[in-house]
């Protein structure tokens, strides 16, 4: 596989300036990137309160804008990034699955969102008298409908998870979010 490596560098501010950029945006599409690995496939058919990905999400405007998640490292290694274009522009090789019509995002389609928040979370190196470093874990979009997306850089696996991984998890309710730590500040 050939992918080069995404380098994404804002302050604080140009990220959150980048997030409260999705608020009054309307949803008219929805992609999946995922490692393209031979012989297995992936469907995300909406059968869960969560989607995990290898790479990342782009969530397509009305706009034409283009919103593309990834897992990243701006902060730290590894909170949730955000583009304000195509993963396609940074990543090569991967699956795209077009999930609009799976059953977790169809009822969110010409929806606006009403609300982008960041859920930073942080770690602290080991020492004494050592700062603490702020990452964004996830990021939560509320729409004008009510449903819920908390893109969340996490790990899912056999019963198990951790935060500041080289996935995401795409969440659509709070208590599933909750229950995996993807909303503990």
């Amino acid at each position: 596989m050939n992918t080069k490596m995404l380098c994404i560098t804002m302050t604080k501010e140009e990220y959150l300036n980048l997030v409260n950029a999705l608020e009054g945006e309307k949803l008219i599409s929805v992609e999946y990137f995922e490692i393209n690995y031979e012989g297995y496939q992936t469907e995300f058919a909406g059968n869960s309160s969560y989607d995990c990905l290898d790479y990342g999400v782009n969530l397509k405007m009305q706009s034409g804008k283009v919103f593309g998640f990834i897992w990243g490292s701006e902060f730290t290694q590894y909170g949730v990034s955000i583009l304000e274009k195509p993963l396609q522009s940074e990543v090569a090789e991967c699956r795209e699955i077009d999930v609009t019509r799976s059953s977790n995002w169809c009822q969110l389609i010409d929806d606006e969102v009403k609300t982008a928040e960041v859920v930073w979370h942080w770690v602290k190196e080991v020492g004494l008298f050592k700062k603490k470093t702020y990452y964004p874990q996830s990021i939560v979009l509320t729409f004008k409908s009510g449903g819920v997306v908390i893109i969340s850089a996490l790990e899912i696996s056999d019963n198990s998870h951790w935060g500041m991984a080289d996935n995401i998890v795409v969440f659509f309710n709070h208590a599933s979010a909750q229950s995996y730590g993807a909303l503990n500040a």
